[in-house]
């Protein structure tokens, strides 16, 4: 399982980490510091400064600059166990696209998407691992390791590496760094739900950071337990803390007594000295254990541990959002099969199963019909909406007009100006330039409205939705994005 030297790289908004495996045994590891800003929120910001420390921390270690693991945030990745109905090879990528695209909030236009097959639960259905990675974010870490003359043969997400050095089928990982925080739930040994989100607030101290974070957490068992009703967030699931700040004892105690799961500290195979603080480098151990599975299984796990350990320099694909013909085919091809399946199993064989067939055949070209009309009303409510838009723009510039006392109650207006109907707010901070909007909706597509006419004002840019749980009358979401200052007219669509 061990049998090479691996060496790993983790890039942090504080920090540059890196360690060094042979075998079992860890060799070196150690950090630099990075200048302020440039790593912000997990991006980073300033490729040529990032890559020339980089390069001097390898000069200095004299470490090799080939073959090297290295970790990307998981910044607005998404991933998804998604269940097809078994359909032809050709038709899978385009089928897997369109799910993705109402399965993961981040415009598919903006990701890269991965998929690996699962088992298959029965032999009508097939289940697929999908990741959605922001192309930003590889693109740019890819170039910085291109300016640092670091030519690595794996990037995988750090959440995904915390999941496999952590190696449980049922865990909890919280992941504490200097401006972001990660929560995985790991179930079945693969991890279900996975976040990456800024810490609000700069200079913030270790208790509010701890506190925003069990806020964070309480959404997101919410969100959890409401889309697995079936095997909800038990007490009895172990949590691990990871991350600079877990090095910190009083982080243990303020998380240990705000949840009833237990808290464990991890467990490794490989070799680790006394002195080396476990938690600070559990990414650069998962990406070394990645390096291992990826040769050979591990005795216990390695299955499972594999489907998660996908190198994102080998992601091809980049996603692009279907046209509507091709939705509208891809949605009739995947009903029709079920359809006949369905007909296949319950009928015999006989006059009246053919007779059935045609029948449910002709529903669905009935339904066909249905959304080619329903398309066709669509239309009409985007010319409306269209007209909305511009009145809205126009009674926004009239109310821009009004001096305002503060930046705040300028992205108070915008907020509130681009209210579309059936979308209510409940709140809205501001902290250090970061704006995160809460309410609630009557669909998700409401959601979707409301935060692009916000970045079409101009006034907000990285803006997305950070969350959305469907309850049984109501979505309740959170949007966050970053406030450019500018609170004028909206920007022309």
């Amino acid at each position: 399982m061990f049998s090479r030297t691996v060496v790993t790289l983790n890039i942090e908004s504080s920090d540059i980490r890196f360690l060094v495996v042979s075998g079992k045994r860890i060799l070196d590891w150690g950090s630099i510091p990075l200048p302020p800003g440039a790593v912000k929120h997990g991006l980073i910001t300033n490729a040529a400064e990032v890559g020339s420390d980089i390069s001097e921390l390898f000069a200095g270690k004299k470490i090799p600059r080939q073959g090297v693991a290295a970790s990307l945030s998981g910044l607005r990745s998404t991933l998804r166990v998604i269940s097809l109905p078994r359909i032809k090879a050709k038709l899978v990528d385009e089928a897997i696209q369109n799910e993705c695209e109402k399965e993961m909030p981040v415009p598919l236009n903006e990701l890269y998407l991965y998929h690996k097959p699962l088992e298959a639960k029965k032999d009508s259905v097939q289940s697929f691992l999908t990741l959605g990675v922001l192309r930003d974010l590889l693109d740019t870490e890819k170039k910085t390791l291109s300016l640092a003359g670091v030519r690595p043969s794996v990037i995988n997400l750090k959440p995904l590496a915390l999941a496999r050095v952590v190696n449980r089928e049922e865990a909890l990982i919280i992941n504490l760094e200097q401006e972001t925080f990660d929560i995985i739930v790991v179930l079945g040994g693969i991890p279900v739900v996975m976040r990456t989100m800024t810490f609000r607030g700069e200079g913030i101290s270790l208790q509010d950071r701890v506190r925003q974070l069990m806020d964070e957490l309480s959404r997101t068992a919410a969100f959890y337990n409401a889309s697995h009703a079936e095997h909800p967030l038990k007490t009895a699931t172990p949590v691990f803390l990871t991350g600079v700040l877990a090095n910190d004892g009083s982080a243990w105690d303020v998380i240990k007594a705000a949840i009833a799961n237990p808290i464990e500290k991890l467990a490794t195979p490989l070799e680790c000295p006394a002195e080396l603080p476990l938690p600070q480098y559990a990414v650069n151990m998962g990406l070394a254990l990645g390096q291992a599975i990826g040769n050979r299984a591990a005795a216990t796990g390695g299955a499972r541990l594999n489907l998660v350990n996908p190198n994102l320099l080998q992601v091809k694909r980049k996603a692009q959002p279907p046209s509507l013909k091709g939705i509208i085919f891809s949605a009739a091809s995947v009903a029709l099969v079920c359809l006949l399946f369905f007909i296949y199993q319950m009928k015999s064989e006989s006059d009246a199963a053919v007779t059935d067939i045609l029948g449910e055949l002709d529903g669905v070209y009935e339904q066909i019909a249905e959304r080619n009309q329903a398309i066709s009303t669509m239309s009409g409510t985007l010319n409306m909406i269209e007209t909305g838009i511009i009145e809205l723009a126009a009674e926004q510039e009239a109310y821009a007009a009004v001096p305002s006392a503060s930046d705040l109650s300028g992205s108070l207006k915008l907020a509130i100006a681009e209210l579309p109907q059936g979308v209510e707010l409940i709140s809205i901070e501001e902290t250090s330039g970061q704006i995160n909007l809460s309410g609630n909706a009557g669909s998700k597509s409401s959601v979707t409205e409301y935060a692009s006419a916000l970045e079409q004002t101009g006034a907000f840019y990285k803006l997305y939705v950070a969350s959305m749980i469907v309850g049984e009358d109501m979505v309740t979401f959170d949007i966050t994005g970053i406030f450019s200052g500018n609170t004028g007219s909206p920007a022309a669509p």
